[in-house]
């Protein structure tokens, strides 16, 4: 019985997080503006607020142009800071590139079917068709959530990332309803913009989604911003405190450095040992980086085994000491009943803020991309055989 009460335990508090994670997309999905923007443009914001809110690497959407599903947007952490410095050139001629027909390839299978389809590997999936292009990168893992209005099938998002097995299925959730409001979205969308629909049945239709997106919204705010696992600041208390802490050290010239920090193999735990033991290590871990942290810095628990620290008025010589510490002391982690053999390891991204900055960037622009160089330096970390640092800025 207490076994069971564990594990309902357990999955309660997996779903609360999920939530928060689904919400924070979803309300910056119904927060973007309708009125005089293109449908391109509609779907590139979509996918914007969905790189920066999931943590998702790469995504894109798929439409059924002349019998083949064509991609018609595309973002990544990689392309926004590309487009912020310049640098954008040869992505939309890899984009077009990209062709299904229904039922080809994972795009097409969740086009015919209406079904979200999880490609674990795409190394070993043979249905999974790579892009021909030069300099296209396979990915490891991709998910093609259908977008959706009732039956009808408006296209097909993709989201995928470097590493096999990533998504779970939290995740593959919260894809699915971030579909369900796109499509919704875009629906609304051709409805606002569409001369042939009854000016009466527009409004609507209009009415109803804004009383959806304000229901929403309100349910968002009376959330907590604490992940309550952990007891750490979760990813939207994060970005809207670090937003804040970053204009005051642009306003008086302070430098600021930012890790992010990824537990190696986490899944084995859970694998191995269950997800009861897993929640110990990560309230474990989060203990560590309290006592780490300075009372200033803003720590929070950004992804399942992932986590961001903001240091103001440190560079990133003070940021790397730090990180070598925590290393330190997750190889010797105690949480009072330790699995045998646990050897505990992390790898760790860091990035600071220079002086020589854009300075024409916004305070939210520079955050995102800080938050991409640290991202980039912990995936070198990982690509390099993992329990290491990097730093890339």
């Amino acid at each position: 019985m207490d076994l069971t009460l564990n594990q309902t335990s357990m999955d309660l508090r997996e779903r609360f997080f999920s939530l928060l994670d689904s919400l924070s997309a979803l309300r910056a999905l119904s927060q973007i503006g309708l009125d005089g923007i293109s449908e391109e443009e509609l779907m590139a914001k979509a996918l914007g607020e969905l790189v920066r809110h999931q943590n998702v690497e790469h995504c894109s959407i798929f439409r059924m142009e002349g019998g083949l599903l064509c991609c018609v947007a595309g973002v990544s952490m990689a392309e926004s800071h590309a487009e912020i410095t310049g640098a954008a050139g040869g992505i939309k001629e890899i984009r077009q590139g990209m062709q299904f027909r229904a039922g080809e390839g994972i795009v097409g299978i969740a086009y015919a079917t209406g079904q979200l389809q999880y490609c674990r590997d795409c190394s070993r999936n043979r249905d999974f068709m790579a892009n021909p292009h030069p300099g296209a990168d396979l990915p490891g893992s991709l998910i093609s959530a259908p977008i959706k209005v009732g039956d009808q099938v408006l296209g097909v998002l993709n989201a995928s990332h470097p590493l096999p097995e990533y998504f779970e299925s939290w995740q593959q959730h919260t894809l699915s309803l971030f579909c369900c409001c796109l499509g919704r979205i875009l629906y609304n969308h051709k409805l606002l913009n569409d001369l042939e629909f009854e000016v009466d049945q527009r409004t609507d239709e209009l009415r109803r989604a804004l009383q959806e997106a304000e229901t929403m919204r309100n349910r968002y705010e009376q959330l907590s911003t604490v992940d309550e696992l952990t007891g750490l600041n979760n990813r939207r208390y994060f970005f809207t405190e670090a937003e804040a802490m970053l204009s005051r050290a642009l306003r008086h010239d302070q430098i600021c450095s930012m890790m992010l920090i990824d537990v190696d193999y986490f899944k084995h735990i859970n694998d191995q040992w269950g997800h009861l033991a897993g929640d110990e290590v990560l309230v474990a871990i989060a203990r560590i980086l309290k006592e780490e942290v300075r009372g200033g810095d803003v720590v929070a628990r950004v992804g399942g085994e992932e986590f961001v620290v903001l240091l103001p008025e440190v560079g990133l010589e003070g940021a790397n000491l730090m990180a070598q510490r925590i290393q330190e002391r997750l190889a010797q982690l105690q949480t009072g009943r330790d699995p045998a053999g646990l050897n505990l390891t992390a790898s760790i991204g860091l990035t600071a803020l220079t002086q020589d900055y854009d300075r024409e960037l916004s305070a939210s622009e520079l955050l995102d991309q800080l938050y991409s160089q640290a991202d980039r330096a912990m995936y070198d970390c990982k690509h390099e055989g993992r329990n290491c640092r990097k730093s890339y800025y």
